[in-house]
């Protein structure tokens, strides 16, 4: 699934250079730099491989029920119907919202539960490591989104 999920970003990367371009400055007041454009392609990347590591925790029995929970409400929620953005209106770009709420929580599990940089893989430091440089892209470019989405991480940790 996160290999289908990884070729249909690139297929939408590759399909709709303008559209995505129109996207990011129809949000950014119609003007959008190389450096904006790739720092919101490359969050949006992050999604395959932050998924799996959430599926990882999700499988694994020594791994905090509390984040246990988050990670299974975000792997639940990515196949839900809802949508704040829908790809299929946005194309790649609609995948930004998807991506903030994964990367949000992924991050979230990592203050809370995983302290312990000693414990993680080279990949699991990188990804934090790059989440935590990035994840201020989707406020920037899409606020109201990140609000709710904020809102909806808060009422999943509880």
């Amino acid at each position: 699934m996160l290999k289908a999920l990884t070729n249909q970003l690139r297929i939408l990367a590759g399909e709709d250079e303008q559209g995505f371009r129109k996207s990011i400055e129809k949000r950014l007041g119609g003007r959008a730099t190389e450096e904006q454009m790739k720092a919101v392609k490359e969050f949006i990347f992050l999604l395959p491989p932050v998924l799996q590591q959430l599926s990882n925790y999700w499988n694994d029995e020594s791994f905090p029920s509390e984040a246990k929970r988050l990670s299974g409400h975000i792997i639940t929620y990515i196949y839900a119907p809802h949508d704040y953005l829908s790809e299929e209106q946005h194309g790649l770009f609609g995948y930004l919202d998807d991506a903030y709420l994964v990367v949000s929580a992924f991050l979230r599990i990592q203050d809370s539960y995983l302290k312990n940089w000693q414990d993680k893989s080279p990949l699991e430091l990188q990804l934090v490591k790059r989440a935590r440089e990035l994840i201020l892209v989707p406020d920037l470019v899409i606020p109201e989104e990140a609000k709710e989405i904020e809102a909806l991480l808060h009422s999943w940790a509880k």
